[in-house]
């Protein structure tokens, strides 16, 4: 009787601790931004590495280092549900991650507030607000909203640094070594995605995890982290066993899988693929002269992304736990500064509008949204017990009115972002793609010479199985041996006879004279390093056609279909999801400009002017574009002024 009703007891109990208003509130968070998330979260799939990734999930391949295998493998498993597009599953899966997060980052909110301060924790109400505007001003950044509508590593990643971060909370909390081992192996675990971004975090996290508070310091002083070679050990073999998952690489690459980045099938060999040693090795550190540049640029970043008034008050939030708490600032500060360097250390050109540069961001920005959580706790604490409500008939109605004040101010990110972070509409990578492969003759060869077209490629191909009989060949990775092996393997026919030695554009041009006697039909991704092949060039909408005989003038039928595929092909500058994403206009512009190159070596200035003139809308600022614009204009009234009308010989374009 009296066991039953010990059990009755821990049921109530655990009912209880399971349906409270802090859980409540986790639970909304989530429902909520997993709905705006999945509204807004693009259908096909987008530029960069979500194309690769996709692929690579598809055949269970070895994307870009550091390979990211607990990604593919998530991802994979996910992909077996039986609705929608396999892109769609993928995007999803990246706000699946993304709402996971933050109804974590709430969990954590409020129990940072009862760890860090015990007094002030007892406004439960106050407390509650605070962490559910901190969360509306991180989640609705375009650094964090546009991870968790495209396929894309970084929401993964910011779900295990919640998770180290809850179960570091948590030993502060209790002080059970339980906590530190679950600490360990996610630590392991979750550097098998973005291993770099998530290192930046681990100096905060472990001087988290050597702090204590008034709260929990008896706790702690008893049950403390203390180094020994039991517990050290446990540690690591919890951390490898983790990290262990960087065996899919060595194992998966046995197979030979129809896609696989770098030379990964030993041990030795996966290891300097993933932590890139011999980049490492030969490490220029030109980039340190530029550092107050790219901080300046990265603080400018931030600012926009909270918006003034919410990074104005996050700073208001630091200066409040100078006061009030610097374990928690430290925490905070150290965070940003080792996200900081990472992104420093990284990045080689910084491009404010580059979703992949706001992937690095996040911890920064999620530092200084919890600030702002902080900051906006004291300000209601101070108007709640300022006399000047003294003498205040309604004092409730204006504490309401002042709720409702931050309310409006935390949603300021959201009506900024959403314009750019709403990808419901965007299928022009999709379409990009689509426009390129879909009228090539058949069993003919591409030679592709940008990361957005073959990322593309490969998802329609590999995950959609559109035109699986072309052979797409990456021109830049020509140079790599690695990726010369891996075609030599696949396509001997095509490489056949070609020395074993060649590689970059020398291998280029081989393959490009082997398809011409074998009359394989081919393709090219126009560059500039490709003056020499203009007379052999038919274009075919992006790409251009390889013809074995010398190509005069362009016949009538040729510019009018070229005509149309710029009328109807995937990029509409009046569009207004064309002018709200930055990648599509990018590539818009690489490819025009490709073509106006093209028109200009061939002799046709009033083409070659129409085409600049359409990159010079995008970016009206670029001085080398201006001068050839320019040369070409007084090329063209001189040519209509002479008598005969002939026009120089092609050349080469200014520099």
């Amino acid at each position: 009787m009296g066991k039953n009703s010990n059990q009755t007891k821990y049921s109530e109990q655990r009912k209880k601790r399971l349906f409270t208003t802090e859980n409540a509130l986790c639970a909304s968070v989530f429902l909520f931004f997993f709905a705006v998330y999945t509204i807004t979260l693009c259908p096909t799939v987008f530029w960069w590495d979500s194309g690769e990734l996709i692929a690579n999930i598809a055949v269970l391949g070895i994307p870009h280092r550091p390979s990211f295998p607990i990604y593919v493998l998530l991802g994979k498993l996910f992909s077996f549900l039986p609705f929608w597009s396999f892109a769609l599953k993928v995007n999803f899966l990246s706000g699946l991650f993304a709402s996971f997060s933050l109804a974590i980052f709430c969990k954590i909110f409020l129990k940072s507030a009862n760890l860090f301060f015990p007094e002030m924790a007892k406004k439960r109400g106050l407390v509650l607000a605070s962490g559910f505007f901190f969360l509306l001003v991180f989640g609705f950044t375009y650094s964090f909203w546009i991870q968790a509508v495209r396929a894309e590593v970084y929401s993964l990643n910011v779900l295990f640094f919640s998770l180290l971060l809850f179960s570091s909370i948590l030993y502060l909390k209790d002080g059970k070594l339980k906590y530190i081992y679950l600490f360990f192996f996610l630590l392991g675990l979750g550097l098998g995605n973005h291993h770099l971004s998530l290192l930046s975090s681990t100096p905060a996290l472990f001087f988290l995890l050597l702090c204590s508070s008034a709260h929990n310091e008896s706790v702690i002083r008893h049950s403390s982290f203390v180094i020994n070679l039991k517990r050290s050990l446990l540690c690591t073999l919890l951390f490898l066993f983790g990290l262990s998952i960087y065996l899919y690489l060595p194992i998966r690459s046995l197979s030979q899988p129809t896609l696989a980045w770098g030379e990964v099938k030993s041990i030795s060999s996966s290891a300097n693929s993933i932590f890139a040693l011999d980049t490492i090795k030969n490490l220029n550190l030109e980039f340190l002269s530029d550092i107050t540049t790219t901080m300046s640029q990265i603080l400018l970043l931030i600012s926009d992304q909270l918006t003034l008034l919410c990074f104005t008050i996050s700073l208001l939030g630091l200066f409040l736990l100078f006061r009030h708490n610097r374990k928690l600032l430290t925490f905070l500060l150290l965070l940003i500064g080792g996200n900081c360097a990472v992104v420093i250390f990284m990045t080689t050109e910084f491009i404010s509008t580059n979703p992949d540069l706001h992937g690095y961001l996040i911890f920064s920005i999620f530092a200084l949204a919890f600030s702002y959580g902080i900051g906006v706790f004291f300000i209601l604490n101070n108007i709640r017990h300022s006399s000047w409500f003294d003498f205040a008939h309604h004092k409730s109605a204006i504490r309401h009115l002042f709720l409702i004040v931050f309310g409006a101010i935390s949603l300021i990110p959201m009506f900024k972002h959403y314009p750019e972070a709403n990808l419901s509409n965007n299928r022009i990578a999709h379409n990009y793609g689509l426009s390129v492969i879909s009228d090539l003759d058949s069993n003919s060869v591409v030679f592709a010479d940008n990361v957005n077209l073959n990322f593309i490629l490969r998802e329609l191909r590999y995950a959609e199985g559109l035109r699986k009989d072309v052979t797409v060949l990456d021109r830049g990775l020509l140079s790599f041996n690695w990726y010369v092996t891996q075609k030599r393997n696949e396509q001997k026919v095509l490489f056949s006879g070609i020395p074993g030695s060649l590689i970059g554009e020398p291998l280029f041009e081989a393959l490009l004279k082997r398809c011409q006697d074998s009359e394989k039909p081919t393709y090219i991704e126009f560059t500039e390093r490709d003056s020499n092949l203009v007379n052999h060039l038919i274009p075919r909408g992006y790409v251009f056609k390889i013809s074995k005989t010398r190509i005069g003038q362009l016949s009538e039928r040729v510019l009018l279909s070229q005509k149309r595929w710029e009328h109807d092909g995937p990029f509409d500058p009046q569009d207004e999801v064309f002018q709200r994403d930055w990648d599509t206009k990018r590539v818009f512009a690489l490819s025009f400009y490709r073509l106006g190159l093209f028109y200009e070596w061939k002799g046709m200035t009033s083409f070659a002017l129409e085409k600049f003139a359409q990159v010079r809308k995008i970016d009206p600022g670029n001085k080398e574009l201006i001068l050839k614009i320019e040369h070409l204009e007084t090329i063209k009234r001189l040519s209509e002024s002479s008598e005969a009308g002939s026009f120089p010989s092609p050349g080469k374009p200014l520099r």
